[in-house]
């Protein structure tokens, strides 16, 4: 068994995909079998859910994303096919390779990032009172029909507030994302909700276009390090 965990496997996935200029790129079972170290799980060949293209579900899935394709399995002939998708941003991914990165850089880069965004989540939640003063906890990764949000909240005058955290830069797909949130919450409740996109920074284009999206609100942070000695 390897030593690895089981996100770290899935990522020697991405240089594969990446190495490939097809439109579509077809693997059976048995050759994604070869490719992860301990090999497909269970679920893998035998549940669609698995497949999802949805990194706040399925995590693993990052790791064709990533690499700017979406999947779509065939369990009747045991394989599955990763299609280029134009609407998918690869450069943070692509500037890696761009430096010769190796495959095992490529699974500590996918890992890291996995992990920051729980980290940032776990941060936000512990400080709410400090993004907002009265926002209260709802729910966390809580499922709609038009995605799974990061946090669902209240205000201090009881309206619903989405807020939706991005471990980086925003890019433009991240104002699409919370713009079908607000519409489906609108819709469901009756009365239009609020939003907060969390994010290291928003590029001019980014901030034109939140304008024109009533109730949202872009908030900045940063990163502070603490240093302590380590024991030897």
């Amino acid at each position: 068994m390897s030593r690895l965990s089981r996100s770290a496997q899935y990522a020697y996935l991405t240089p594969v995909l990446l190495a490939s200029d097809e439109p579509k790129v077809i693997l059976t079972f048995d050759e994604l079998d070869a490719i992860v170290p301990d090999g497909l799980p269970y679920s893998a060949k035998n549940h669609q859910a698995w497949w999802t293209n949805n990194e706040k579900s399925q995590t693993h899935s990052k790791v064709w994303l990533d690499a700017g394709r979406r999947a779509r399995v065939d369990f009747k002939n045991q394989r599955t096919s990763f299609t280029l998708d134009a609407s998918i941003d690869t450069s943070e991914l692509a500037a890696a390779v761009a430096e010769d990165a190796t495959p095992q850089d490529i699974t500590e880069y996918v890992e890291s990032s996995l992990s920051l965004e729980r980290d940032f989540e776990d941060q936000i939640v512990s400080h709410l009172d400090v993004l907002e003063p009265g926002l209260t906890l709802v729910s966390r990764q809580e499922s709609s029909d038009v995605g799974r949000l990061d946090l669902l909240a209240r205000d201090a005058d009881g309206r619903t507030v989405i807020i939706e955290l991005k471990a980086g830069e925003a890019k433009d797909s991240s104002i699409g994302q919370i713009a079908r949130y607000l519409g489906w919450y609108a819709e469901k409740e009756g009365k239009p909700p609020r939003a907060i996109l969390v994010a290291s920074g928003f590029a001019e284009p980014v901030r034109w276009a939140a304008k024109a999206i009533p109730g949202l609100k872009l908030v900045t942070y940063r990163v502070q390090f603490a240093f302590e000695e380590a024991t030897v």
